[in-house]
């Protein structure tokens, strides 16, 4: 009845059909078995024919009697090695739902999920769900993207996917860029070309204010889920919820210079997120180096030299091709621009006179020169930032990592802030998040019902035999069952789950039958023999070997489902049937001494009175 505490469904259902099930048994040897033997009387038996009779179990059952008092030393120094022992390996045993610790490693279905992990990264998903008022602004995208680069890096988590992934793809397509721009226009106008997709539909919800990050995950063992999990939600609880934005354009040089570490901190935290050390590297000197780069006007990156030259012709090709301009007709003029500092009535002064086109077209010539000098000096500002960072510590970056450095030219900063205009919730869910959940629910469940049993059978005891000290006398051995049994699991690494969270239940509902029939024989036999010892060996020879042969046939029983093809039903028959033998044992060995000593304290207080 203690599994009715139970939080999982299927072990409430099991104790209330199992206890309506013992309560009918009950029903049923009371009046019907009382019945059939009153139609069909048996024949009687001697009074003390168990104890009389030469069978090799009666001359056992004598001979522990006649041993238990005399050796009791001895057997409570077995006991306690056993207990010490079990008692360590208790604490070995962990919770574990997953399929492996379910069905078993050689199980077909397990090998299958063994292949798509090898072959595929998983067959189940951790969902990361996030709301916002709008999940496709900038900030938002960077930080999935930082969960996500985190998230695979962990044994049991890989391949992500992402509405982040997608626009980190698409950017790098349009700009060349492997990053989520800073800016919110340039993040509308990706939008503008994932319009209608059906990737970005299925991952977007709600008018634009939810989406999810999916990673596919390894069921590996529940420890390391969990740990994943745990991992997880702690690198997500370090990332801001909310920030307000800075928009770097409507700023003085002077107000700038605040916001650069920002942008610093923004690309080391990506960095860490993608798995790089920094125990070896001087942090702090990388973080100011990061934010003088970011302070470094554009315009020092301008290089009048010829690969900087080809490099602005090249991004201009198209252009020049449509107003029939050859790179060699146009690189004078382009020279005379960098050297000039960039005069633009020069440079529409020269392309008008040398190229014979209106100022018109000259203009927009100009623009064109212009947007292609701006790619070209960020990426030498890139290119620089690489340089430096080489100079002044041993990261080796790879070119994933090495694209973070594109948050050097960000236009617009987030810095964190208790009422920002940006804010963002999550949530984990998922398999692994639930599989985690049981585990806990089967930690808290078991504890929950052994208290209750053990509470309600110490109550019971007390109230049957009307003394505190019997009470405690009958839970001993049911508590040493208990902690021997879990030492089993211990030592053979079975976890703990659905099926052998009932273990504790069932060894109470064991012990508990065989203490009250133990004790209730020793008191009747110490009523009519005031020898301790020949009350016990009466006992033995009675009751005892009635318990004696109901705990084998139980355990027999229960080790037929040993051989079942599910390692749980399996690991739950061999700890069953353990169990029943090891309740006997402790209620055959250890009961007695209990008994006696209990008995002979108060003989011996009698006689000193």
């Amino acid at each position: 009845a203690s599994l009715v505490t139970a939080i999982i469904i299927p072990m409430t259902e099991f104790g209330i059909f199992a206890t309506i099930g013992i309560f009918v048994a009950f029903l049923l040897v009371i009046f019907f078995l009382g019945a059939i033997f009153n139609v069909f009387a048996p024949k009687k038996v001697p009074e003390n024919f168990s104890h009389h009779s030469e069978d090799l179990i009666t001359r056992f059952l004598n001979f522990l009697g006649n041993s238990i008092v005399r050796k009791k030393g001895l057997i409570i120094s077995i006991i306690i090695v056993v207990v010490i022992v079990s008692g360590f390996y208790v604490t070995q045993v962990k919770p574990d739902s997953s399929i492996e610790a379910r069905l078993g490693l050689n199980n077909p279905i397990t090998k299958s999920m063994d292949y798509f992990k090898d072959k595929f990264g998983g067959v189940d998903f951790l969902y990361v769900y996030t709301e916002a008022e709008n999940v496709k602004h900038p900030y938002i995208l960077r930080s999935i993207d930082k969960i996500q680069n985190y998230a695979r890096r962990l044994p049991s988590l890989s391949q992500p996917t992402s509405i982040s992934i997608f626009l980190t793809q698409l950017n790098e397509a349009m700009e060349n860029k492997k990053i989520i721009p800073a800016n919110p226009a340039k993040i509308d106008n990706l939008w503008f070309f994932a319009e209608g997709n059906e990737f970005v539909d299925s991952m977007i919800k709600d008018d634009d204010q939810s989406t999810v990050l999916q990673v596919r995950s390894k069921e590996m063992t529940s420890l390391v889920v969990e740990q994943s999990i745990q991992e997880v939600e702690q690198f997500i609880q370090q990332i801001p919820k909310t920030v307000k934005e800075i928009d770097m354009s409507q700023l003085s040089p002077e107000e700038r210079e605040q916001y650069y570490p920002y942008i610093a901190e923004d690309i080391i935290s990506s960095w860490q997120a993608n798995g790089i050390d920094f125990n070896q590297t001087p942090i702090e000197e990388l973080k100011e180096e990061l934010i003088h780069i970011a302070s470094m006007a554009d315009t020092e990156f301008v290089r009048p030299g010829e690969d900087f030259i080809e490099e602005v012709i090249s991004l201009s090709s198209l252009e020049l091709e449509d107003f029939g301009i050859t790179a060699a007709e146009i690189e004078p003029a382009i020279v005379n621009y960098l050297q000039s500092n960039l005069d633009g009535s020069l440079f529409i002064e020269d392309v008008t006179d040398q190229m014979n086109i209106s100022e018109y077209d000259a203009e927009y010539l100009q623009n064109i020169i212009d947007s292609s000098i701006a790619i070209a000096t960020e990426r030498e500002k890139i290119q620089y930032a690489q340089e430096q960072i080489a100079n002044i510590s041993d990261l080796q970056l790879t070119q994933d990592d090495a694209n973070y450095l594109w948050y050097l030219t960000d236009d617009y900063v987030y810095v964190p802030a208790d009422e920002g205009e940006v804010s963002f919730s999550y949530r984990l869910t998922g398999i692994p998040v639930i599989t985690n959940e049981v585990n806990k629910s089967i930690y808290d469940g078991q504890v929950k019902s052994m208290l209750t049993a053990f509470l309600v059978v110490f109550i019971l005891l007390i109230v049957q035999f009307r003394s505190l000290l019997t009470g405690i006398v009958g839970i001993v051995p049911i508590l040493l069952t208990i902690i021997t049994a879990f030492g089993i699991m211990g030592i053979a690494n079975i976890s703990l789950n659905i099926g052998t969270m009932m273990v504790a239940s069932i060894a109470i509902g064991a012990g508990i039958d065989y203490t009250i029939h133990f004790i209730n024989r020793y008191k009747h036999e110490f009523t009519k023999n005031t020898e301790p010892v020949k009350a016990i060996t009466m006992t033995l020879t009675g009751t005892g070997r009635a318990i004696l042969f109901n705990s084998i046939s139980v355990a027999a029983g229960c080790f037929v489902l040993a051989f079942s093809e599910i390692k749980m039903i399996s690991e739950f028959a061999i700890l069953i049937g353990s169990v029943m033998l090891i309740s006997v044992v402790y209620t055959l060995l250890f009961l007695p001494i209990l008994l006696h000593f209990i008995k002979f304290k108060e003989e011996k207080d009698v006689k000193q009175k």
